[in-house]
């Protein structure tokens, strides 16, 4: 068996018997209760909460219910609707609510995702990333992922089709279904910055389809919860924080100020993020433009760009972490060794702070805790800025939005 048909071989196998095992597990309560509490994530019923969240809108919708406004059921958990309509089409038109139809699509996912998963783990042979690799695997982060089967799971291997596709009538599409599918990917249309006409037109084609959109993204918006939890990233999770503990303390931030104070903190991190990217960046006409970009780069504009946009903007649960698996390639040729380790410990922390999420929200270890966890995805936010302003100050000048030299 030659290299190529063997790691064909052990990757298919991987990812199927790693999907055979979610699926066979989520056939028992109890097994998956005890499965995912021993692995230190909170486990939810019925299997695959968050996937199975689209049979229940669906249902909503059918009852004759705007599932963005209206719980009918009072469910606990999902009480409104925060994604593009389209999911609820997708849900219908694949007849999910079936169960036998559920599984299979949950199979393959699962299959994509862990066959994903594998190809990076071969693709790029040097040590460093393959621990990296093993670490997030292992983690809380991508635990909690595979147990609520988020969506998000489909949109990092759509992400990761756009990626490695050679053809650019592929990437393209892969790039509008996932932007269609869900807002946050526009931040990783900077993959396309080498072929700028291209890059131009799919950036005037996504505001043109927010402006379609901008009601049903008002909606969504207005929706999204902004978790104060540990294991979350982003402005909106800090100050949600920021906000209860002012609330339980009595500090000056409060229900009449919250949107002002989240506003200020929003731009806050974007002037700062702007501030750290321009370390490395000049609109300088006379430096050399690359034309290639390698996979490397485009796995981190991919990658990077999805964390510093969400982070920026939003407030996010971990799992979305799986997107700086993308930029791990490139930021581990830029380290130094010392480095490294220290970014392994950083990312060890973070994509497992799901653990730290124990004891009373208000105490004062919880504090130390969060403060800590909070300061080391802002130094990966801070990271990502500073190389994602290298990578594009080999692509851009004065003339970059000049078509008629293109």
């Amino acid at each position: 068996m030659n290299n190529f048909s063997k790691e064909t071989f052990l990757k298919f196998f991987f990812s199927l018997a790693s999907s055979l095992f979610i699926i066979l597990l989520s056939q028992n309560d109890a097994l998956w209760l005890n499965f995912w509490g021993f692995l230190k994530v909170p486990p939810a019923l019925p299997p695959f909460s968050d996937f199975d969240a689209l049979n229940i809108f669906l249902s909503y919708k059918q009852e004759g219910f705007n599932p963005y406004f209206e719980n009918p059921n009072s469910h606990p958990v999902h009480k409104v609707y925060i994604y593009p309509s389209i999911w609820l089409i997708i849900a219908d038109t694949f007849n999910l609510q079936k169960s036998t139809n559920f599984i299979l699509y949950s199979f393959l996912i699962l299959l994509t995702y862990f066959w994903i998963l594998a190809d990076l783990f071969y693709k790029f042979k040097h040590t460093k990333y393959i621990y990296f690799i093993i670490i997030f695997f292992f983690s809380t982060s991508n635990f909690l992922l595979i147990e609520r089967l988020n969506v998000e799971i489909i949109i990092f291997c759509l992400v990761y089709c756009t990626i490695i596709n050679k053809s650019l009538l592929l990437k393209n599409s892969f790039f509008l279904i996932t932007l269609i599918l869900k807002i946050f990917p526009i931040f990783s249309i900077f993959l396309f910055i080498n072929k700028k006409k291209n890059f131009l037109i799919l950036l005037i084609f996504s505001l043109i389809y927010f402006f379609i959109m901008r009601e049903e993204i008002s909606l969504i918006t207005k929706n999204i919860i902004e978790y104060a939890l540990i294991f979350a990233y982003g402005v909106g999770s800090i100050s949600k924080a920021f906000y209860y503990y002012s609330m339980e303390f009595g500090y000056f931030i409060n229900d009449n100020n919250y949107q002002i104070f989240k506003y200020f903190m929003i731009i806050l991190f974007s002037l700062y993020g702007i501030f750290i990217f321009l370390f490395n960046f000049s609109f300088d006409p006379k430096k050399k433009i690359k034309k290639k970009i390698t996979i490397e780069e485009q796995m981190f504009l991919s990658g990077g760009g999805i964390f510093i946009g969400t982070f920026a903007t939003s407030a996010n649960i971990d799992y979305r972490l799986v997107f700086l698996i993308l930029t791990l390639p490139y930021v581990l040729s830029q380290l130094k060794s010392k480095m490294t380790i220290v970014y392994f410990v950083i990312l060890l922390v973070c994509f497992n702070s799901l653990i730290f999420q124990t004891g009373d929200p208000y105490s004062l270890l919880f504090f130390i805790k969060a403060f800590i966890v909070y300061i080391l995805k802002i130094f990966i936010f801070s990271l990502n800025c500073y190389f994602f302003g290298k990578i594009l100050n080999e692509f851009i000048n004065t003339n970059f939005f000049k078509l008629k030299n293109s």
